[in-house]
């Protein structure tokens, strides 16, 4: 079933007061999305961050990003600059999946890596403490949260075929 169609019965089992959390099948297709995109960027002018998240990225199996480079500055003044940021990825840019890095919320809350689709739709996302509590290079903190961002989908380092939970793909 298509990410969309799983996210309409999500919202209907919501609606119904019927969800009971997601489902194995949700989290396999979140993963394929991820899988199968033909095109990543990474919005950012910084070529750290960028070869941080390519670095994870590959280690996972999945396809290199790309730079974009697009001005971020007025992020800063949303709730959610980092969210802001991945949605300006893909809203001017043609990839299939943006990553965006940047402040979780009010200065002090620490920061998020965010993976977007094209759509729009929040597709995982890793958060650190604030750079004065955790104290490592930019390099250490994106990798570490791009790391957790697909391991909590359950991809496992090292390895594009395996998942850390049942996969009954072969049934589909």
């Amino acid at each position: 079933m298509s990410l969309g169609r799983l996210l309409l019965r999500a919202v209907r089992e919501s609606s119904e007061g019927r969800r009971l959390g997601d489902r194995e099948e949700e989290v396999r297709a979140v993963r394929e999305r991820l899988r199968t995109a033909d095109r990543i960027v990474v919005v950012t002018s910084n070529r750290e961050k960028l070869e941080a998240v390519n670095e994870v990225l590959r280690s996972f199996g999945l396809p290199e990003a790309e730079m974009h480079e697009v001005p971020t500055e007025m992020a800063d003044a949303t709730p959610c600059p980092a969210l802001f940021k991945a949605l300006l990825g893909v809203q001017t840019s043609d990839a299939d999946v943006a990553i965006a890095r940047g402040r979780l919320g009010v200065p002090g809350s620490g920061a998020m890596t965010v993976f977007v689709d094209d759509r729009c739709r929040v597709l995982t996302a890793a958060l650190s403490p604030p750079h004065v509590l955790h104290g490592l290079s930019v390099r250490e903190a994106v990798r570490r949260e791009t790391r957790r961002a697909l391991e909590r989908l359950g991809m496992v380092h090292g390895r594009r075929d395996v998942t850390k939970y049942h996969d009954d793909s072969s049934k589909e």
